[in-house]
């Protein structure tokens, strides 16, 4: 099949498909797919936990899904032994035990030329793998932005710095924390002159690999802090040795849904108010002025939060809020 040229542009955008995220992504295949057959359309039908089908042109109706499953796999049939009214061309597909694929070219007019079932049948093989690939890589993508959504809500960013010290990649929780410290040209703009001599000091000490973690705070209000691994590594193969990162900003109390937040505290909305406030590192005079409230009610509602929480003041109050689960929720 890789004989000539657009046998072999299928099979590049076959491989190039099942590196793209979402179903869409293999109409490009089945454009080119149609068009080396000359088929009227195309139609890949994909079941993994739901349907998934992606198509080009005008493809014609699949038979009912007991005639699918009944059909042998990787074998090529012709609409006669499948009882459909147009010229048509079928494979059935296995990329694993748990999925079932369908590929069906049609045609309303002519019928298709011996080579076409040939080369739907050199192409199986190819396509049951590359399915297995797309598959695979949805679910990595999947587990991917769950981990994404879970940094972003506990304030934590990755980056690779070359040593340098420019930023090489970095996540889009970092980049949003770093905000216009990370210039363009991924150099940091950190302004402070001493912060800048702290940055190369731990740099330096990152390179070398002789020195535990640097950690620098950038900020204090809130409080953002970059720490650097020591030694070079290389994350991936193709890349240069590089320093990893991390960086962190203490997330907001501010933040958290209320609802969820009053009920995990077994708190009134009130209350969690109050508590929110506290965590968030006001004291009780200023929460009080925050709210509206004399200090003697602050007071007050401080000691119903520590009973009915489970705590027994308001560093404890503090630690369960930013040691639990409540960032988690986040949406």
């Amino acid at each position: 099949m890789l004989g000539s040229s657009p046998e072999a542009e299928v099979l590049r955008l076959l491989y190039a498909s099942a590196a793209e995220a979402g179903v869409g992504a293999w109409q490009p295949l089945l454009s080119a797919l149609t068009d080396l057959t000359r088929a009227g359309g195309a139609l890949l039908r994909i079941e993994a936990a739901g349907i998934h089908e992606a198509s080009a042109g005008n493809p014609g109706p699949l038979p009912p899904p007991e005639a699918l499953r009944s059909l042998r796999r990787d074998r090529v049939y012709a609409q006669e032994e499948l009882g459909m009214p147009t010229p048509t061309r079928l494979i059935r597909l296995s990329p694993r035990p748990e999925v079932q694929a369908w590929l069906a070219l049609s045609h309303p007019l002519r019928d298709f030329r011996a080579v076409d079932g040939a080369q739907l049948d050199r192409l199986s093989v190819h396509l049951a793998q590359a399915v297995k690939t797309w598959l695979t890589l949805q679910h990595e993508r999947a587990a991917a932005r769950e981990s994404a959504r879970l940094a972003r809500a506990l304030g934590a960013g990755w980056l690779w710095f070359e040593a340098t010290g420019r930023v090489v990649e970095a996540d889009a929780t970092a980049r949003a924390l770093l905000g216009p410290r990370l210039a363009a040209n991924g150099r940091l703009d950190l302004a402070d002159p001493l912060l800048t001599r702290a940055f190369r000091r731990a740099l330096d000490q990152a390179v070398t690999g002789t020195e535990a973690p640097g950690i620098l705070t950038l900020s204090r209000s809130p409080l953002t802090q970059l720490v650097l691994h020591p030694g070079l590594q290389s994350p991936a193969p193709g890349l240069d040795p590089l320093i990893r990162a991390g960086i962190r900003q203490a997330p907001a109390a501010a933040t958290l849904d209320v609802t969820a937040l009053a009920r995990s505290l077994d708190l009134n909305r009130s209350e969690t108010a109050l508590a929110v406030l506290l965590c968030d590192g006001l004291t009780l005079a200023e929460a009080a002025e925050r709210l509206g409230w004399t200090l003697e009610t602050a007071r007050s509602a401080s000691k119903r939060i520590f009973a009915r929480s489970g705590t027994s003041g308001q560093s404890a109050l503090i630690r369960r809020m930013l040691t639990g689960a409540d960032w988690l929720a986040q949406r």
